[in-house]
């Protein structure tokens, strides 16, 4: 039977549509990158994540419970064009007695020590997360990345070795140095990175305007029994400052809970926690049901308008605020420090270190300001004239200028 062109016309087209709603349903695959992660889960359940193209097929990550620790080949970087250095992301139950350990050992057998222990000594954060940096000089001839939790393998979550890119990169403060970023544009310092133990640093700093006030530099409860899950910081000031942050990290909150802010008897609103991103290694969904957690300490911060202040001693509250799938775990605040500034060159005294057996009533910080009635005055020579452009091809800014507005003649309105 013959069909008619029309008619054949028509069921040809309908077969294409079809065919792209067929092709609508299918995922889109994602193409391999030479910068894609390599994921070994230990806790639920032993997984190997997607092997990357840099890692080969040859040698495979091997899991050794028995003995306490997991073993990661890296390749070259001698044999790799556009990875630059390696970043090893470490994911683990932190009851405060040390943490992993983590060993770099070379083709030829011999051992480097990168870090004794990536916990935090004295506090139980709970789900904590530490990422190294592994520096080109080590891993130039390649080798293997060990994992070891002594005695303690079952508090293991994961490890990830995530390849980096090498940019130039331009720090303004000089005494931050960046080391890496992350997906989430969060920059880790060398110390952060260097698998040492951090040590914050106390007291007062002026920069120009702003006193950054140290209100807590070492790690201490939020919600310790009997605090009403409350910590306050007193701060005396000489004078009302036109704008401030209150910043800190935070470890052990949960995504869902929230952390109220109130100055002077005035609830500001939520210390808000950096953004992160959802393929961090850092993030962990936690059985049984599959509850979205974030490992390690996370940056926060909060706007304080100059009207919550007064001269004297001004009150900042910190109160936790737990939702109903909170699992309880204790919430810390480390690196707490209140961030001022003032219309007048500032002046400040270190401030007294916290007692953090005294969490809801620690020692203020000591601030004193004194206003300068000098102003910033420009220089009196004459000043030199700026390119607009044009010297360099570009149309003159004049072109761009609309003509004066023609005034209207008299008796033309209504």
């Amino acid at each position: 039977m013959k069909l008619d062109t029309g008619k054949q016309f028509i069921i040809s087209l309908g077969g294409f549509f079809c065919l792209l709603s067929f092709l609508a349903i299918i995922p889109v695959l994602k193409a391999a990158s030479p910068l894609d992660p390599l994921i070994v889960t230990l806790q639920p359940t032993v997984s190997l994540g997607t092997l990357p193209v840099w890692e080969g097929t040859t040698n495979l990550p091997s899991i050794h419970p028995e003995s306490d620790f997991v073993d990661i080949p890296v390749p070259s970087l001698a044999t790799q064009e556009e990875i630059g250095c390696f970043a090893l992301t470490v994911v683990f139950q932190d009851n405060g007695d040390g943490g992993p350990v983590v060993e770099w050992i070379s083709n030829q057998g011999d051992i480097t020590l990168l870090s004794a222990g990536l916990g935090d000594n004295g506090i139980a954060l709970g789900l904590n997360a530490r990422t190294l940096l592994l520096s080109q000089s080590l891993t130039l001839d390649g080798g293997t990345i060990r994992v070891s939790f002594t005695g303690r393998f079952s508090r293991l979550i994961s490890t990830s070795l995530r390849p980096a890119r090498e940019l130039s990169v331009a720090a303004l403060d000089e005494s931050f140095k960046p080391a890496l970023i992350e997906n989430d544009r969060t920059v880790h310092s060398e110390e952060e990175v260097s698998g040492a133990d951090i040590h914050p640093q106390s007291g007062d700093r002026t920069d120009g305007y702003v006193i950054h006030a140290d209100l807590a530099a070492s790690p201490l409860r939020l919600d310790l029994p009997g605090s009403g899950s409350t910590t306050e910081f007193v701060i005396p000031l000489s004078e009302k400052p036109v704008g401030s942050l209150i910043q800190t990290e935070v470890g052990g909150l949960d995504p869902e809970s929230w952390i109220e802010v109130s100055v002077n008897g005035e609830s500001r609103g939520v210390l808000a926690p950096a953004s992160f991103s959802l393929n961090d290694p850092a993030v962990v969904m936690t059985p049984p049901k599959n509850h979205l957690q974030v490992a390690g300490w996370r940056n926060a911060s909060i706007f304080i308008p100059a009207r919550l202040w007064k001269p004297g001693d001004n009150s900042v509250l910190m109160t936790l605020h737990r939702s109903t799938d909170d699992a309880g775990t204790p919430v810390y605040l480390r690196r707490v420090r209140g961030d001022l500034l003032f219309s007048g060159t500032p002046s400040a005294t270190n401030a007294a270190p916290l007692d953090t057996n005294k969490p809801t009533n620690p020692t203020p910080a000591v601030i004193s300001t004194s206003a300068t009635s000098s102003a910033v005055t420009p220089s009196s020579s004459s000043p030199s004239i700026l390119s607009t452009g044009s010297l360099y091809g570009n149309p003159s800014p004049l072109l761009f200028h609309a003509a004066a507005p023609t005034p209207l003649p008299a008796g033309s309105l209504p």
